[in-house]
């Protein structure tokens, strides 16, 4: 007599599709991957990097660090001077430097003087709030070290494009760099060929068609981890358990 076999019992568990996990397991792991694709800039002593957010801070210190023992690291934050009548169009950006650059074509096609009392209120207020910022960063910013330069601009996450797309073109404008490079561990694949019109070089890990939440990449999410926040610590007199990707 030939025996038949029970059909196979599938649990609910085993039916349920698992969710994927995290490729990084923090930032720290993320910058040591991100600097293997800069390897060509190991060792080169006219190479600086430079950070635009706290998330791109942590990657930006162990790149620096991979790259040699003396490549310059700084934290470098921008933001982008709405347009007062079009808050979705740029008129250009102001850095926690201070420094401001303003996109002459956008401003005279809307007729906007760069006295305009309502624009110098919108650069004054971004200027305060982006300086206070930047004082935390332990190590200032001098211009002297990014003229000439190769300067490597790094982000946790390009999701938006805003702050890597006019932080790159502060940069050029204010600093005038022999090359810019943009990297981060994650870059949106449509942000990436926008970006390569700004940039020299465009340096990423994964360049997936949508990133979604920063859970998908990074398995904290926008929480520090101690990995992060000892090198954190580092860098900043102030920081929290969390980090601002806007």
């Amino acid at each position: 007599m030939v025996g038949v076999s029970a059909s196979p019992h599938f649990t609910s568990e085993t039916a349920q599709p698992r969710r994927r996990q995290a490729p990084f397991i923090d930032r720290v792991q993320a910058g040591h991957q991100l600097a293997r694709n800069l390897s060509e800039y190991t060792g080169c002593d006219d190479v600086v990097v430079v950070s635009v957010s706290r998330g791109g801070a942590v990657v930006g210190s162990v790149v620096a660090s991979m790259l040699g023992a003396h490549t310059p690291h700084m934290y470098y934050k921008v933001q982008a001077i709405p347009c007062p009548r079009m808050p979705g169009l740029s008129l250009g950006s102001v850095a926690g430097d201070g420094s401001v650059r303003i996109d002459t074509m956008v401003a005279e096609s809307m007729n906007i003087s760069a006295a305009d009392p309502q624009l110098m209120d919108q650069v004054s207020r971004i200027d305060k709030r982006l300086r206070r910022d930047q004082r935390a960063f332990r190590r200032p910013l001098t211009a002297r070290e990014m003229h000439d330069r190769v300067v490597i601009v790094v982000d946790d996450v390009v999701e938006a494009g805003d702050t890597m797309r006019e932080a790159v073109m502060h940069l050029r404008h204010c600093f005038s760099p022999r090359r810019v490079v943009a990297a981060a561990p994650v870059c949106l694949a449509d942000l990436r060929k926008q970006l390569q019109r700004h940039v020299d070089a465009v340096v990423d890990i994964v360049s997936p068609l949508y990133v979604g939440s920063v859970s998908q990449w990074y398995a904290a999410g926008d929480a520090v981890v101690p990995s992060e926040q000892l090198l954190l610590e580092r860098m900043f007199a102030r920081t929290s358990g969390r980090f601002d990707n806007s």
